[in-house]
């Protein structure tokens, strides 16, 4: 028999990091690349992101921070603080590990690379779009649009679906591609609409109507995190009716993709999220329309040319995709310029 043991650092009395988000931080700095950390350590890169993410809230600084560069287009590299913290917790480890004479290691599986990874905005539609594309290995990964876009940056993602919407220009997502890029570096494909909406129980036991029904306090909101698209609109949505968040009840109550927010909702857990009409309608929930909005993909321009992109902007232009859609998912409707490429200028080439 030999001894085991775990270590964390805490800060007055509160969790900070323990060996799941030390093993993380040592992957990042070890393949400079969220996917390949995930991926070395059996986990999804979903997972891998949120807890890095929550890991930073905690400490009150950034741990990782994009590098640009390479051919891959950059990657993901410790911050200070990032390495401060993980030389710590090897440096308490080491102390146990002596007075134990039982030393632990990180260990890290060999990973295969899909060949076309789809990073960004929850959207059924996404997975019906890799479901079309053909011949090749396809990841779609759910972590909202703000961290798509930083995906692309890092090199981690070929392509980031988003739906952000600029308050000053009144435009949807060509604005933050000109904010994240140096001009010319990259495209946006233009995409499709979706229906965005109140996801509520069949036969809306609340009689939820409008936006103005969360100010009321039989009304439990589920909310979508921050960063996300829909984050955005409901705030924004909030701001233009008037309501403040503090007076929203479940405002804080916090889920990743559509489908959690509809399950929520199905289950009773909250009373209305809001939702795309297409995830509504695969849980017989009802749905009130709030607005339509344009859903479109981000690619670096160097990756452009990449067979699985290809692929992917073939599927988007196909027959079956738009069949599929129909078929499946109410409310996302494919448009006249769907697959074409856009310069970060919005002008079509």
């Amino acid at each position: 028999m030999k001894a085991g043991f775990t270590v964390w650092l805490e800060e007055d009395g509160r969790y900070i990091l323990g060996e799941k988000e030390a093993s993380m931080l040592e992957g990042i700095k070890k393949f400079g690349s969220f996917m390949a950390t995930a991926k070395s350590l059996g986990m999804t890169y979903a997972h891998v992101w949120i807890v890095i993410d929550e890991l930073s809230k905690r400490v009150g600084e950034p741990m990782v921070r994009a590098q640009r560069g390479g051919e891959t287009g950059g990657g993901a590299v410790l911050t200070e603080a990032g390495n401060r913290l993980l030389e710590e917790y090897k440096a308490l480890e080491d102390k146990v590990s002596n007075f134990l004479g039982s030393r632990k290691e990180f260990t890290f599986l060999e990973f295969k690379r899909p060949d076309l990874s789809i990073i960004g905005s929850s959207c059924v539609g996404v997975k019906i779009l890799a479901e079309v594309v053909k011949g090749f290995s396809t990841e779609v990964v759910e972590v909202g649009s703000t961290a798509g876009l930083t995906a692309v940056m890092l090199g981690e993602a070929d392509i980031a679906g988003i739906h952000l919407f600029d308050e000053e220009s009144r435009t949807y997502n060509v604005p933050f591609v000109r904010r994240t890029w140096p001009s010319g570096m990259a495209v946006l494909i233009r995409g499709y609409t979706r229906e965005q909406g109140l996801m509520v129980k069949r036969g809306n036991p609340k009689y939820v109507r409008s936006v103005e029904d969360l100010r009321r306090k039989d009304v439990r909101l589920i909310n979508r995190n921050l960063g996300s698209g829909t984050r955005e609109l409901l705030d924004r949505l909030l701001r233009h009716h008037g309501i403040a968040a503090k007076d929203v009840k479940g405002y804080d109550f916090e889920v990743r993709t559509h489908e959690e927010v509809a399950r929520a909702v199905e289950e009773g857990r909250a009373d209305v999220g809001l939702g795309l009409r297409a995830t509504a309608s695969v849980l017989g929930l009802d749905f009130v329309k709030v607005c339509d909005e344009s859903f479109d993909f981000v690619v670096e321009r160097r990756r452009l040319w990449k067979p699985p992109v290809r692929a992917l902007i073939g599927a988007l232009m196909s027959p079956r995709f738009k069949e599929e859609l129909r078929r499946r998912a109410p409310g996302i409707n494919t448009l006249p310029d769907t697959g074409e490429i856009m310069d970060v200028t919005g002008s079509s080439r």
